[in-house]
This record gives C-alpha cells, sequence and structure tokens, in this order.
C-alpha cells in the first residue's frame, strides 16, 4: 500500500473529510485513491470514501467545474460498462456529487434515478436520491413513486432504503405505505454520521414518518 493512501485512510479514520477535499484541488490523484477505497460496502471506510469524494468535487468545482461535470460522466459509463467494478458503487458517489454541486450536475439526477431497476445498482439509487432530496427536491421529486414502489419489496435493503429516501424527499403520499411498516422487523447495515450501523427498518420508518409530519 502506497504512502499516500495509508495517510487517507487515516484521516478517513479521523473523519477529516475537509482536509482531503482541500487537497484535492491540487492533488487529483487523492479522487483516484478514494475511488479504490469505495468499493466495499459493509466497510465504513468505503463509505467515508464516498462521501469524502463529494465533498471533493465541490472543491474542485471552484477552479475547475468542467473537470466535475466530466468526472460524473465516467461514473456514468462505469455503471453502463458490464465489467463491473466501481460501477456498483458509482450511484452512491453520484449521488454525493449532486448533493454537493445541486447547480452544476442537478441534470445528472435523472440519469442516476433511471438505473433503479437494475437490481445491483437499486439500493445505490435509492440512497443517492435521498441524499439529493433534502437540497436540491425539485430534481428528484418525480422519482417519488419509484421511491414508494419498493416500500413493498421483498428485499429488506430496499424496503428500508425507500423508507429513508421518502422521509429525506419528505415524500407526503408515502405515509399510508410507511405506516405499514411501522412494526417491520428487518435489519439492515446503514451508513450515517460516519459509521455504519444495524438498524431496525421499523426504526428507519418511524423516523422518515416523523421527518415527514415536520414537514
Amino acid at each position: 500500500m502506497s504512502p499516500q493512501k495509508k495517510e487517507i485512510i487515516a484521516l478517513l479514520e479521523k473523519k477529516a473529510y475537509d482536509v482531503l477535499a482541500r487537497r484535492s484541488r491540487t492533488d487529483r490523484k487523492i479522487i483516484s485513491v478514494l475511488i479504490s477505497l469505495s468499493y466495499d460496502k459493509n466497510s465504513h471506510t468505503s463509505w467515508r470514501a464516498v462521501e469524502a469524494i463529494g465533498l471533493a468535487t465541490k472543491e474542485m468545482s471552484v477552479t475547475d467545474p468542467e473537470a466535475v461535470r466530466n468526472f460524473a460522466g465516467r461514473l456514468l459509463w462505469m455503471i453502463r460498462d458490464e465489467s463491473g467494478g466501481i460501477g456498483w458503487s458509482a450511484p452512491e458517489i453520484l449521488g454525493e456529487i449532486v448533493r454537493n454541486n445541486p447547480v452544476l450536475c442537478s441534470d445528472f439526477a435523472p440519469i442516476i434515478a433511471s438505473f433503479h431497476d437494475e437490481i445491483m445498482l437499486c439500493a445505490g439509487v435509492l440512497r443517492a436520491l435521498g441524499r439529493i432530496g433534502p437540497i436540491n427536491p425539485e430534481t428528484v421529486s418525480y422519482a417519488a413513486p419509484i421511491v414508494r414502489s419498493y416500500l413493498r419489496s421483498e428485499n429488506e435493503t430496499l424496503r428500508g432504503y425507500a423508507a429513508w429516501t421518502s422521509g429525506e424527499m419528505g415524500t407526503e403520499e408515502a405515509l399510508a405505505d410507511l405506516e405499514i411498516l411501522k412494526n417491520d422487523p428487518g435489519r439492515i447495515r446503514f451508513y450515517e454520521n460516519g459509521e455504519l450501523v444495524e438498524k431496525k427498518i421499523g426504526e428507519i420508518v418511524s423516523a422518515a414518518i416523523e421527518k415527514i409530519r415536520r414537514g
């Protein structure tokens, strides 16, 4: 492992995203290293890398907005590339990019949503929509019915993400479906506040209902 990669991992462990973001302005290799760390969905380091990429592109956009758009375009190509690999984490990364660059990259949101019917990408798409929703709601509001449809999924991960995303998007139309899931005993691994935790779907649902009702 290279010294740079070790240093980046150490910064991720400290949640020093601001340091990584600032450095990425002059050292684009940081983005490449962060991408290489984003594969393992069972590692909090990978999730922190995804989060850091979004913040890094926000810094990059100040001086080179076209580079950010080109990077997002490459990620979309990776999703379409059947060789797989990083493509499976691309929706989550794209969600962070759009969240952190809502004006520059808002047009990518519908494209991200369009991949929801790919089973390997669906959870990432739901996550991305939930991350974009509070920052740029008009770009993802049309996808609310898509998200709601996964509240009835047999897949626990998709149900959990759909519930969380409905809450983040403030989808009042989802309340009836969410009420049905309040006692859902399923559990999923979920990344929040820099940590990867196990949460009951019912807990996620209750939080989503409260958030929607608060408006």
